[in-house]
């Protein structure tokens, strides 16, 4: 199981370095109107809000809502009103661009998300062409879908954890979470987290840090053994919608030096 895990994390390691988009969640149809004052535009009605992960950390400015191309399952290709790193814009995060906009027309979905226009990781690549062609449903809850391994005294970290902490897990997901109902997160969603360490061990995280409604959360762990994966138990962690995550499990990419 171990070597397994290893195997899958050096594979992880590998493929970040070649940019995706990781996931694309339909996470709330409709979005509160003034959710569009995040672009910096008056409130507007009956538009959805659809986080698009990547692999790679974004340079926010070079987003903008052209460069986005969303497909329904009519066949409509719809250009996003709004493209914005927020609110996850923490420096070790910058990753998700929420695109706000009508793409659920009538029965319609959304089905697939194309890079169409100039836009670049924070290392100046290009991103166009890139293609999700998987979209997250509404009602699915998020998952999992990127996890990095940083050192408690990143400065980019700075007041996240307690004292004790060895290692900090930052966990990305499909879309913003909270507790159930939009509460804080609490020790129901730390014991619902379980991360395997590289000696084979399981454990709980510490603390639960970066408790804001982004959809990046950070597993405190005090235990000196490098985590390797962290999966989380269904019904915890739950959307804007409070839609609640079903179990999932990821890999996680070291940025430590042991």
């Amino acid at each position: 199981m171990i070597l397994l895990c290893l195997t899958l994390a050096a594979s992880a390691q590998e493929r970040e370095n070649h940019p995706r988009i990781l996931s694309i969640y339909h996470g709330l149809d409709p979005l509160p109107p003034r959710a569009t004052r995040l672009c910096g535009l008056p409130p507007a009605a009956n538009q959805d809000g659809m986080p698009v992960v990547f692999s790679v950390q974004v340079d926010g400015d070079t987003i903008s809502a052209s460069a986005f191309a969303v497909e329904t399952s009519s066949g409509e290709i719809v250009t996003p009103l709004c493209a914005t790193l927020r609110p996850a814009l923490e420096p070790l995060e910058q990753r998700t661009v929420l695109l706000i906009g009508e793409f659920s027309p009538a029965d319609a979905l959304p089905v697939s998300v194309e890079i169409v226009g100039q836009l670049q990781d924070v290392n100046g690549n290009s991103l166009v062409g890139l293609t999700g062609k998987k979209v997250t449903a509404l009602e699915s809850g998020p998952s999992l879908v990127y996890a990095e391994r940083f050192s408690p005294s990143q400065s980019r970290l700075a007041g996240e954890c307690p004292e004790q902490t060895v290692q900090a897990v930052q966990l990305t997901w499909e879309g913003g979470v909270t507790g159930p109902q939009g509460t804080d997160l609490a020790e129901a969603q730390r014991t619902a987290v379980t991360i395997l360490l590289d000696d084979g061990k399981s454990v709980h995280p510490l603390a639960l840090g970066d408790d804001d409604p982004d959809n990046h959360v950070i597993a405190c762990i005090a235990e000196s053994s490098p985590a390797i994966s962290v999966s989380v138990v269904a019904g915890f962690f739950h959307d804007p919608g409070d839609d609640a995550n079903p179990e999932t499990r990821i890999t996680v990419i070291s940025k430590m030096k042991e």
